[in-house]
């Protein structure tokens, strides 16, 4: 038994060590950052253990199955964990989804690469999330269990991304010319323009982020390609289709920043697609999903505006970054439709509370 377990099991009458000092858990109330991280990892580590049970049935391959078996082990201990806290707590532990949404029986309908390039994508981002959460709770057992969070999120990510390089598979980001001096900047064009472009080339870190965005979004991109073959509802079918237009038109719209660079791009993945028509998820796990992964997305945008040095990419990822947004919207509206949506956690509304009673 680990630590975070043996401090779940009696954290409610135990007293826990804090350096020299001893502090009864049930005496902090968990801050609001604290529930915030908590939820989103529990939808998240709910959804993921869904995916994973389908992935690790279908897999064929012994090496990509060990590390998908892998991922699915700590995604569930994380979601028990998880309800360990929110029982401490005295929370009501968030509905999520369950083996109503997951069917292991179908076709499968993923590649094993597919499937290992996709977990190692997800983990990424959690290991990223993880970090922010760890350093935004005070409470020994929710950093307790983000730390041990990073540690086993760092293990999934060494061993796919060993196994996706052993059997050739990883996507590389692009190598350049290593510099024979430093170098300074000394003219303010260095920014470029808004509308005429730049004749600088992009720096390591432009392309790093841009080559991050579409490796992602063409993982994002397969995977919808899969759920709109086997999507029960036409209405979000047609979301879906719309997803994977605003994809390739967005993809077309990096790539040219790297192939004027000469630069290669990732590799589209959309074979690695069965021809299966059978849905092995609810229609609701594979729009919350896309809604995530949307989420993942803009994020990795939203950091590659702010360490960009020309303007025209500024431009340019400002314009994508609304469309996507656009996007969002629109699916959350269908979530909200079909009574999808759980509400997140919310202050209270004082003004509600002192209103009289009718």
């Amino acid at each position: 038994m680990n630590n975070l377990d043996q401090r779940n099991n009696g954290m409610t009458a135990e007293q826990v060590p804090l350096g020299y000092i001893q502090h009864n858990l049930t005496d902090i109330k968990p801050m609001a950052s604290e529930i915030a991280h908590l939820w989103s990892s529990y939808l998240a580590e709910n959804m993921s253990v869904c995916m994973l049970k389908y992935m690790v049935s279908k897999s064929n391959d012994i090496d990509i199955h060990n590390v998908l078996q892998l991922a699915l082990d700590i995604s569930s201990k994380r979601v028990r964990s998880m309800k360990d806290i929110y029982n401490s707590i005295h929370n009501p532990i968030p509905d999520g989804f369950s083996e109503k949404d997951v069917k292991v029986d179908v076709k499968g309908l993923f590649s094993d690469s597919f499937s290992l390039t996709y977990t190692r994508l997800m983990t990424k981002f959690i290991m990223q999330y993880y970090c922010i959460s760890l350093s935004e709770s005070a409470r020994t057992d929710f950093r307790d269990f983000f730390s041990e969070a990073i540690n086993t999120s760092q293990e999934v990510m060494v061993r796919a991304t060993d196994v996706l390089l052993a059997k050739g598979l990883l996507n590389k980001s692009p190598c350049i010319e290593i510099p024979d001096k430093v170098s300074y900047v000394h003219e303010k064009n260095y920014y470029g323009s808004f509308f005429r472009g730049s004749d600088r080339p992009l720096n390591v870190i432009e392309v790093d982020n841009i080559y991050y965005i579409m490796e992602l979004k063409i993982a994002m991109k397969t995977l919808k390609s899969g759920f709109s073959q086997v999507v029960e509802s036409e209405k979000l079918r047609n979301y879906l289709i719309q997803g994977l237009n605003i994809a390739d038109n967005q993809l077309k719209i990096l790539g040219t920043f790297l192939e004027k660079e000469n630069l290669p791009i990732p590799e589209d993945t959309n074979y690695q697609v069965t021809k299966s028509q059978e849905s092995p998820f609810s229609d609701k796990l594979m729009m919350f999903h896309v809604t995530v992964t949307m989420a993942y997305v803009l994020t990795a945008y939203g950091y590659s505006l702010t360490n960009t040095s020309r303007k025209d990419l500024v431009t340019s990822l400002s314009r994508l970054i609304a469309e996507i947004l656009d996007y969002c919207k629109d699916g959350m509206d269908l979530m909200i439709e079909n009574g999808w949506l759980e509400r997140v956690p919310e202050a209270t509304n004082r003004e509600k509370l002192q209103s009289p009673i009718h």
